[in-house]
Protein backbone atom coordinates (compact mmCIF):
# COMPACT_ATOMS: atom_id res chain seq x y z
CA UNK A 1 0.00 0.00 0.00
CA UNK A 2 2.98 2.46 0.96
CA UNK A 3 4.52 1.75 -2.70
CA UNK A 4 0.95 2.80 -4.27
CA UNK A 5 0.69 5.73 -2.17
CA UNK A 6 4.69 6.62 -3.40
CA UNK A 7 4.03 6.23 -6.66
CA UNK A 8 0.86 8.02 -7.06
CA UNK A 9 3.00 10.81 -5.40
CA UNK A 10 5.46 11.24 -7.35
CA UNK A 11 2.92 11.05 -10.71
CA UNK A 12 1.30 13.80 -9.29
CA UNK A 13 4.54 15.82 -8.26
CA UNK A 14 5.33 15.05 -11.80
CA UNK A 15 2.38 16.41 -13.36
CA UNK A 16 2.62 19.66 -11.23
CA UNK A 17 6.40 20.44 -12.65
CA UNK A 18 4.96 19.70 -15.86
CA UNK A 19 2.20 22.44 -15.57
CA UNK A 20 5.18 24.53 -14.38
CA UNK A 21 6.96 24.08 -17.25
CA UNK A 22 4.11 25.25 -19.85
CA UNK A 23 4.67 28.42 -21.12
CA UNK A 24 2.37 30.56 -23.65
CA UNK A 25 4.31 32.73 -25.58
CA UNK A 26 2.81 33.98 -29.06
CA UNK A 27 4.05 36.38 -31.65
CA UNK A 28 3.22 38.84 -34.97
CA UNK A 29 5.53 37.45 -37.04
CA UNK A 30 4.32 38.57 -40.69
CA UNK A 31 1.92 41.17 -41.47
CA UNK A 32 1.00 41.70 -45.65
CA UNK A 33 2.67 44.59 -46.94
CA UNK A 34 -0.18 47.26 -47.14
CA UNK A 35 -0.59 50.04 -50.14
CA UNK A 36 -3.80 52.11 -50.74
CA UNK A 37 -5.39 55.57 -51.91
CA UNK A 38 -7.34 57.83 -49.62
CA UNK A 39 -10.69 57.06 -48.82
CA UNK A 40 -10.10 53.76 -49.66
CA UNK A 41 -10.38 50.15 -48.07
CA UNK A 42 -7.69 47.53 -48.17
CA UNK A 43 -7.11 43.65 -47.12
CA UNK A 44 -4.17 42.14 -45.10
CA UNK A 45 -3.20 39.29 -43.15
CA UNK A 46 -1.53 39.18 -39.79
CA UNK A 47 0.22 36.00 -39.58
CA UNK A 48 0.87 34.90 -35.30
CA UNK A 49 2.94 31.77 -34.35
CA UNK A 50 2.94 29.84 -31.19
CA UNK A 51 6.75 29.48 -29.34
CA UNK A 52 5.49 28.13 -26.41
CA UNK A 53 4.97 25.02 -25.19
CA UNK A 54 1.04 25.55 -24.91
CA UNK A 55 -1.96 26.24 -27.54
CA UNK A 56 -4.54 29.45 -26.19
CA UNK A 57 -6.87 31.62 -28.02
CA UNK A 58 -5.24 34.82 -29.02
CA UNK A 59 -6.84 38.51 -28.99
CA UNK A 60 -5.18 40.74 -31.68
CA UNK A 61 -4.86 44.12 -30.44
CA UNK A 62 -4.20 47.31 -32.51
CA UNK A 63 -2.12 49.95 -31.14
CA UNK A 64 -1.22 53.24 -31.79
CA UNK A 65 -2.46 53.56 -35.28
CA UNK A 66 -1.53 56.92 -37.07
CA UNK A 67 -4.59 59.51 -37.43
CA UNK A 68 -6.73 58.90 -40.29
CA UNK A 69 -5.90 54.78 -40.08
CA UNK A 70 -8.58 52.59 -38.77
CA UNK A 71 -8.31 48.21 -39.04
CA UNK A 72 -10.43 45.89 -38.07
CA UNK A 73 -10.77 41.95 -38.45
CA UNK A 74 -13.14 39.08 -39.51
CA UNK A 75 -12.10 37.03 -35.85
CA UNK A 76 -10.06 39.40 -33.59
CA UNK A 77 -10.06 35.89 -31.46
CA UNK A 78 -8.37 32.45 -32.97
CA UNK A 79 -6.93 29.43 -31.71
CA UNK A 80 -2.92 29.28 -31.94
CA UNK A 81 -1.09 25.99 -31.62
CA UNK A 82 2.10 25.24 -30.02
CA UNK A 83 4.55 25.84 -32.91
CA UNK A 84 1.76 26.54 -35.12
CA UNK A 85 1.43 29.94 -37.46
CA UNK A 86 -2.74 30.95 -37.51
CA UNK A 87 -3.34 33.82 -40.32
CA UNK A 88 -5.92 36.78 -39.07
CA UNK A 89 -7.46 37.95 -42.28
CA UNK A 90 -8.00 42.33 -41.77
CA UNK A 91 -8.91 45.55 -43.46
CA UNK A 92 -7.55 48.67 -43.09
CA UNK A 93 -9.63 51.91 -43.74
CA UNK A 94 -8.15 55.19 -44.74
CA UNK A 95 -10.32 58.90 -44.06
CA UNK A 96 -8.95 61.61 -46.58
CA UNK A 97 -5.59 61.69 -45.80
CA UNK A 98 -2.46 62.69 -47.28
CA UNK A 99 -0.35 60.60 -48.91
CA UNK A 100 2.71 59.49 -47.34
CA UNK A 101 3.63 56.39 -44.81
CA UNK A 102 1.46 55.45 -42.11
CA UNK A 103 1.95 53.26 -38.99
CA UNK A 104 -0.01 50.81 -36.37
CA UNK A 105 1.01 47.85 -34.04
CA UNK A 106 -0.80 44.84 -34.09
CA UNK A 107 -0.04 42.68 -30.21
CA UNK A 108 -1.59 39.56 -28.95
CA UNK A 109 -3.13 39.01 -25.72
CA UNK A 110 -3.46 35.44 -24.61
CA UNK A 111 -3.57 33.98 -21.14
CA UNK A 112 0.02 34.63 -19.45
CA UNK A 113 1.63 34.97 -22.39
CA UNK A 114 3.89 38.05 -22.71
CA UNK A 115 3.83 40.99 -25.70
CA UNK A 116 4.67 39.85 -29.02
CA UNK A 117 4.13 43.03 -31.19
CA UNK A 118 5.04 43.95 -34.46
CA UNK A 119 4.35 47.50 -36.72
CA UNK A 120 2.82 47.37 -40.05
CA UNK A 121 3.13 50.02 -42.32
CA UNK A 122 0.44 51.92 -44.65
CA UNK A 123 1.94 53.31 -47.97
CA UNK A 124 -0.79 55.76 -48.86
CA UNK A 125 -0.22 56.98 -52.73
CA UNK A 126 -2.07 59.64 -54.69
CA UNK A 127 -4.92 58.36 -56.80
CA UNK A 128 -2.51 59.17 -59.38
CA UNK A 129 -0.47 56.38 -58.65
CA UNK A 130 -2.90 53.97 -56.88
CA UNK A 131 -4.53 53.79 -60.72
CA UNK A 132 -0.61 53.10 -62.21
CA UNK A 133 -0.19 50.51 -59.20
CA UNK A 134 -3.74 48.97 -59.99
CA UNK A 135 -2.84 48.85 -63.65
CA UNK A 136 0.69 46.66 -63.56
CA UNK A 137 -1.55 44.71 -61.06
CA UNK A 138 -4.09 43.88 -63.61
CA UNK A 139 -1.57 43.60 -66.00
CA UNK A 140 0.75 40.66 -63.99
CA UNK A 141 -2.54 38.98 -63.38
CA UNK A 142 -3.36 39.00 -67.09
CA UNK A 143 0.44 38.20 -68.01
CA UNK A 144 0.11 34.87 -65.53
CA UNK A 145 -3.60 33.74 -66.42
CA UNK A 146 -2.11 33.89 -70.47
CA UNK A 147 0.70 31.86 -69.01
CA UNK A 148 -1.47 29.35 -67.25
CA UNK A 149 -3.63 29.26 -70.38
CA UNK A 150 -0.24 28.87 -72.84
CA UNK A 151 0.53 25.94 -70.04
CA UNK A 152 -2.57 24.24 -70.26
CA UNK A 153 -2.46 24.16 -74.19
CA UNK A 154 0.84 22.42 -74.11
CA UNK A 155 -0.01 19.96 -71.52
CA UNK A 156 -3.13 19.46 -73.58
CA UNK A 157 -0.94 18.95 -76.88
CA UNK A 158 1.54 16.75 -75.01
CA UNK A 159 -1.10 14.63 -73.39
CA UNK A 160 -2.74 14.00 -77.17
CA UNK A 161 0.51 13.19 -78.78
CA UNK A 162 0.95 10.41 -75.92
CA UNK A 163 -2.33 9.36 -76.49
CA UNK A 164 -1.67 9.14 -80.03
CA UNK A 165 1.73 7.26 -79.80
CA UNK A 166 0.23 4.97 -77.02
CA UNK A 167 -2.62 3.58 -79.41
CA UNK A 168 -0.16 2.85 -82.25
CA UNK A 169 2.10 0.72 -79.93
CA UNK A 170 -0.65 -1.20 -78.57
CA UNK A 171 -1.57 -3.87 -80.67
CA UNK A 172 -5.20 -4.20 -81.52
CA UNK A 173 -7.36 -7.58 -80.99
CA UNK A 174 -6.56 -8.77 -84.42
CA UNK A 175 -2.62 -8.30 -83.63
CA UNK A 176 -2.89 -10.60 -80.60
CA UNK A 177 -0.99 -13.84 -81.07
CA UNK A 178 -3.37 -17.34 -81.33
CA UNK A 179 -2.61 -19.81 -78.14
CA UNK A 180 -0.04 -22.46 -79.08
CA UNK A 181 -1.47 -25.35 -80.65
CA UNK A 182 0.16 -27.81 -77.53
CA UNK A 183 -1.31 -25.99 -75.02
CA UNK A 184 -4.59 -28.09 -75.29
CA UNK A 185 -2.90 -31.30 -75.54
CA UNK A 186 -0.92 -30.28 -72.31
CA UNK A 187 -4.08 -29.67 -70.66
CA UNK A 188 -5.73 -33.00 -70.98
CA UNK A 189 -2.79 -35.03 -70.32
CA UNK A 190 -2.50 -32.65 -66.49
CA UNK A 191 -6.55 -34.18 -66.39
CA UNK A 192 -5.47 -37.82 -67.02
CA UNK A 193 -3.12 -37.55 -64.65
CA UNK A 194 -5.47 -36.34 -62.14
CA UNK A 195 -7.74 -39.13 -62.40
CA UNK A 196 -5.68 -42.05 -62.70
CA UNK A 197 -4.12 -40.94 -58.91
CA UNK A 198 -7.33 -40.41 -57.63
CA UNK A 199 -8.28 -44.12 -58.66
Amino acid sequence: MKNVTSILLILFLLLLAGQANASYWFKVTEISPITMMPNSEANFTVSVRGLGSQGEYVELRFLNKSQGIDTSCDKLIKYVFPTGTTKYNCTVKSADISPGNYSFVVDVAAKGAPSGKKTAYVNVVAPGNGEVIESRLNQNASENQSQSIQGSEEAKVNLTNQTTATNHATPGPEARGTPALGVMPAVFALLLIMWRMRR
